[in-house]
């Protein structure tokens, strides 16, 4: 009975270091994000600017460049709203990343 007791504090120590070294969510997010292939973006003020690599986009491109910068952002998305719009060639977002 004594050992079991003994090796308990040990696990749960072990456990506990264990949870620490493992990335979150939000750690595994960090690093440089790349514009997704065939997709270009470039940062325009607080925002981001979505352009299509070859042809551009045109007005009616409005959801494929949103899927673009979703992508682009990763799992928070891009913080799309009533102030998103074209620019020839390009579709801006004006709130950038969530």
């Amino acid at each position: 009975m004594k050992l079991m007791h003994a090796a308990l504090p040990l696990s749960l120590g072990t456990l506990a270091l264990a949870a620490c070294a493992m990335p979150g969510d939000s750690e595994a997010s960090i690093g440089p994000r790349r514009a997704p292939e065939g997709y270009a973006v470039a940062p325009i003020g607080q925002g981001i600017a979505v352009t299509r690599l070859g042809a551009g986009f045109g007005y009616a491109d409005g959801a494929e460049a949103k899927r673009a910068a979703n992508a682009f952002c990763g799992a928070a998305g891009v913080a799309s709203g009533t102030e998103d719009n074209f620019r020839a060639p390009a579709w801006v977002f004006p709130g950038g990343c969530a």
